[in-house]
């Protein structure tokens, strides 16, 4: 019996010093982000920047797999499923986290049960519509859909993303009916509205305001508290009398549940890294978005806070659950 105790202690001693040994080389290889949306839009922008600052700091390459669809879920339940060993992250948004609880019967991951990386940026959406329809303000928007119900279009990156949930809020606060055409990301959306094949649509601020900035696409407002210091001639839908949709967009990336301690303590430092150089805060506010400290400080009562406001945004809209 004490033969057997003192294998089964050695076994142990073994498990925890080969866990030691490998958090202390981690990391030894390349290290895969997902991005939970197509190449082009502002959370791919955004992942690619932070990772190749991140990657100076591990000293191994930081590569970037996209897997859009699913508002977001498809990405996240497969880092979800992934081995916890740091090797597999999810640059994860509001949507991922928060949204999705509310909009998926069987959610194939726990937006809990994520290992917190660090906090990467926050930004509100704008509302962008079709040079072709020619509305000046969201007054005019808000006065034709009320006479023609139905007869607009609106855009959105995917059912239940952020996007979506502004696009319905807006639709119930102002009294009017539209029609939501989901997409796969902005680089999907975009095309079609600058086409005139749908006739709004909200999106990241980085994105959108360079279709503005172009003169494809006009913007009528901000999901923000305030109007943004970069564009300060966004009107928020706040001071047009519209105060239910306060929304903030934000980005985290996140590790797998049962990610080693070690090995996030590791990632979390590179994270921190990253977002304290200029180069890489200044591409990301190019992008759109306030960049964040990196730190994982306040992430849970975020998220607390942000599933208060979405559950009750997802009941005024009556969004369906799938």
């Amino acid at each position: 019996m004490f033969q057997n105790a003192a294998r089964i202690g050695a076994a142990i001693a073994l498990c925890v010093l080969a866990s030691a040994v490998n958090a202390e080389a981690f990391p030894d290889r390349p290290i895969n982000i997902i991005s939970p949306f197509p190449p082009g839009g502002a959370t791919d922008v955004i992942t690619r920047v932070v990772a190749d600052a991140m990657s100076r700091q591990l000293k191994q390459p930081m590569i970037i797999i996209n897997k859009p669809g699913g508002g977001t879920t498809i990405g996240a339940a497969y880092v979800a499923r992934e081995k916890p060993d740091g090797y597999t992250l999810l640059m994860a948004t509001s949507s991922t986290v928060v949204a999705s609880r509310f909009l998926y019967k069987e959610l194939r991951y726990n937006p809990d049960a994520f290992e917190p990386v660090g906090m990467v940026g926050y930004a509100p959406m704008i509302m962008l519509t079709s040079k072709k329809r020619g509305f000046r303000s969201t007054a005019d928007l808000v006065d034709y859909a009320k006479q023609h119900p139905g007869a607009l279009s609106i855009a959105s990156q995917g059912t239940g993303t952020l996007s979506h949930l502004i696009a319905e809020c807006f639709q119930a606060t102002t009294g009017t009916k539209m029609v939501h055409i989901p997409y796969k990301g902005t680089a999907e959306a975009m095309p079609s509205l600058i086409n005139g094949d749908v006739d709004a649509f909200y999106d990241t601020v980085g994105t959108g305001m360079a279709q503005v900035a172009g003169g494809k696409v006009d913007v009528l407002n901000s999901s923000g508290r305030q109007r943004m210091s970069a564009y300060p001639q966004i009107p928020t839908l706040t001071e047009q009398g519209y105060r239910d949709c306060e929304v903030v967009a934000w980005w985290s990336l996140l590790a797998p549940a049962g990610t080693p301690s070690d090995v996030v303590e590791k990632l979390q430092a590179a994270l921190q890294f990253a977002m304290r150089d200029e180069a890489v805060r200044r591409k990301v506010l190019d992008a759109g978005t306030e960049p964040a400290d990196g730190l994982v400080a306040g992430y849970k009562e975020l998220v607390k806070k942000d599933v208060e406001t979405t559950g009750r945004l997802i009941r005024q809209a009556g969004v369906v659950v799938q």
